[in-house]
Formats: C-alpha cells, structure tokens, sequence
C-alpha cells in the first residue's frame, strides 16, 4: 500500500491516534444502531405492519441505496471544500431526521403512509452518501494503513454488537406486543443514541484542510478513473452488490410470508446474520492483513453461493427448519462482513491520494447502485409474477422466494471468474 496515503497521519502522535480510534469506535457504536435497524428487519417489519406490501417493501429499502449513489458523487467535492468531517456531520443529522420522519408515519393518516416512508427512506439515502463521502477520508488521516483491516473489524464488531443488543431486546419486546407503537418506540431509542453518537463524531480532527480543487464534478471523475485498476474493482463490486444486495430481505420475507413466522422470529434471524457479521468483521479483517484481498474475496464466492443456494436444502435435511435457515443467515452474515472488509480495505489502497472523496463516492456509488437495482429488480419481478407462486424440486415445492435466492447464489458462483477485476493492492502485510 502506498506509503504516501497515510502521510497526513504523521500529524497525530501515537497517543492522539489511540484516542482518536477509540472516539470512532463510541461514534458508530451510537449512531449505527439506526443502520441496523434497516438491515435486520426492523424496518421490513415496521413497514409491514404499517400495512404496506410485501413488494413494496422491497422497492422502499432498496430506495436508500439508490439515492445514495447520486448524493455520493454530488457531494464529494462539497467535502472537498466544507470540510471532510463537518460533511459527515451533515449527512448523519439528515439521516436522524429521516429516522424522526418514519415515526411521524405511525401517526399519518394511510393515504400519507407510504408517502412519508419514500420521502424518509431517500433522505436517508441522501444522508447517508453525503457521510459517506467524508468517512473514509476521515479514516485515512487518522487510522495508520497497516491497521485499517483490523480496524475496520473491531468497529464493525463493536457497532454490530450494540446493535445485537439493541434489536434482541426489540425482538423480546415485538414477540409480545407488535404494535405500531412499540416500533416507535425503539424508533425513538435509536434516534436518541444516534445523537449522541454524532455528537463523539463532531469532536473528531479534520486533519486535511479544506481546499478548491479547481475541478467539476466531471473532471475529478476522470482523474478518479483514470488510476489503474480503479474502475475495473469498481466494476466487481458492482456485481457482486447486484448479486447480494437484496438476499438479506429476501431471507426476512420468506420467513414471514412463506414458511409464517411471527414478527419476533424473524428479528431473530436477523440477529443472527448481525451475529454472523460479527465474527465476519473480526475474521475478516484479520484476514485482509495476513492473506490479502483476493483471497478473502475467492472465500466470499464459494461461501456466498453456498449460503444462498442452500436455504432450499430446509425441507431436505432431518433438521428444525428454524436450524437450518438460521444458520444459514448466520454464515451470510459472516460472509457479508468479510466481503465488506475487504472491499474497504481495497478501496481505500486503490483510492488516488489527492481526491479520496470523490474516489470512494465513485465506488460506493456503484456499490449502492447494485444494492438498489438488486431490491428494485426483485421487487418488479414480484410485483409482476414473473416467478411461479409454487414450484418443485425433487418432490418438494418451493416459491418466489426460493427462486430468487437460488439465481443470486448461481451468479455469484459464476461471478467468481470477475476476480481479475481485483488489483489485489492489500497484500499480506505484517501486523504491526
């Protein structure tokens, strides 16, 4: 890894880079619980609840991901010039309003329900590029490189792990009463918490200063893509988005609507893909400083197909159904974290020194864009009843569902030929 993409770090003494990493850890620890919140099924199931379809509910979780992508390429240079962490601040204060706006939709009259759920689902989106934009520059200046991967597991592991707690407690509570009320409840809980998590991130050093760049949007694109190998491990992590990004409701979905799983049930399983990502996040890093990316991607093929395709082995195997689909959550989980590590890792080695705003806003762009189009094309293809309702395989029957999940673990396991995409810039590296 470049040497020269650390270099800012030198203005922190060893002592300020501890305090400073541990300021992190607070930080997303409070203010992720909001992010769990939409990835283990709360949402899913508040929206539910909130009498909204099951289709639906696909497009309006995949809507995030979509704006997402269009606020991290148009703020990316506003980083450049307000300042990479009062950005951040900004992005993460618009997603708590969004949060504020999802409880007001308990309230709403039903003709204003869905309504407010789009309007509040794409400011979370626009928020949550514009914090992106800034977070991993944030990180570059503060985070020494041969300690990002096991950075980035041991703060993933810390923010999943409150977020465990958080929605287990959630998920004793729903098992009894699933009221809208309830939902807003913890709504409100989490939106406290993620104040007081900005309020750790306000406090952090911006070590770069702010500058004019004397470039358009256009021209810092292609300077971006013009690094080598930058556009091409985009690309890959294009596909491989487009391929997982929606598996996780998908999971949720078949729980509840297929095989009838109460509402505390299937938080459960989301929980146990949080869980799966905790020991994904640790491993994971461990595994991008000692092997290097491109292994820990060639593991994350396999392991995703095999996941995926084998959430219709449940009626097959003499096993507990809740067994069998739980711990196939959980090595998603796993899987998902360690991808994740390694695409962070990746990106931020790959990223050129003198523009990682727009850098990571391009990659994570169309990371969002495959995440997007992988709900938004699974959401269509239900709502059109393009997949049979039932369906057999070896005697038994199967539906949309399953359908979905088995062409998404077959093209990941096809996708395992795109690795090539992957410069593979994190090598093995030493622990420092």
């Amino acid at each position: 890894m470049p040497e020269e993409a650390n270099e800012k770090n030198a203005a922190l003494e060893p002592a300020q880079v501890e305090r400073e990493i541990r300021k992190l850890y607070v930080a997303t620890a409070f203010y992720g619980i909001v992010e769990i919140l939409f990835v283990n099924s709360f949402m899913l199931l508040y929206f539910s609840t909130l009498g909204v379809r099951s289709e639906r509910i696909l497009f309006y979780l995949a809507m995030p991901m979509f704006v997402r992508m269009f606020a991290l390429i148009f703020f990316a240079e506003w980083a450049e010039r307000l300042g990479k962490v009062r950005t951040g601040v900004s992005g993460l204060l618009i997603t708590t309003f969004s949060a504020l706006l999802l409880i007001i939709a308990g309230f709403a009259p039903k003709s204003l329900i869905e309504p407010l759920i789009l309007l509040a689902v794409s400011l979370y989106g626009m928020g949550y590029g514009i914090h992106l934009t800034s977070w991993f520059p944030v990180l570059s200046t503060i985070v020494p490189s041969k300690r990002r991967g096991r950075f980035f597991g041991v703060m993933r592991f810390i923010y999943q792990t409150v977020g465990i707690i958080f929605t287990f407690i959630v998920g004793l509570t729903l098992g009894k009463d699933s009221s809208i009320a309830i939902f807003q409840f913890y709504l409100v809980l989490a939106v406290i918490f993620r104040l007081v998590g900005i309020s750790f991130y306000a406090r952090l050093p911006d070590l770069e200063s702010r500058r004019k760049t004397g470039r358009t949007i256009l021209d810092s694109i292609w300077h971006v893509i013009g690094k080598d190998g930058f556009l091409a491990f985009c690309s890959y992590v294009f596909l491989l988005s487009l391929f997982t990004g929606s598996c996780q409701s998908i999971f949720s979905l078949l729980a509840k609507d297929t095989l009838g799983m109460a509402e505390g049930q299937v938080i459960f399983l989301g929980n146990l893909v949080t869980l799966g990502a905790l020991l994904g996040y640790f491993c994971g890093g461990i595994m991008v400083d000692k092997v290097g990316t491109k292994y820990v991607f060639l593991f994350c093929h396999f392991s995703f197909a095999a996941s995926l395709v084998l959430f219709l082995s449940r009626d097959f195997l003499l096993l507990p159904v809740m067994l069998v689909i739980g711990s196939l959550s959980f090595a998603f989980g796993l899987v998902q974290a360690a991808s994740g590590i390694a695409i962070s890792s990746e990106m931020i080695a790959i990223s050129p020194h003198d523009n990682k705003s727009m850098s990571t806003a391009l990659c994570y762009s169309l990371m969002s864009l495959g995440i997007a189009l992988s709900g938004i094309f699974s959401s269509g293809i239900l709502k059109l009843g393009i997949l049979s309702s039932s369906w057999q395989l070896l005697g038994k029957s199967f539906g949309p569902y399953d359908a979905l999940l088995l062409f998404c673990g077959v093209m990941v396991f096809l996708m395992t030929v795109t690795l090539g995409l992957v410069p593979s810039v994190v090598k093995k590296a030493q622990w420092g």
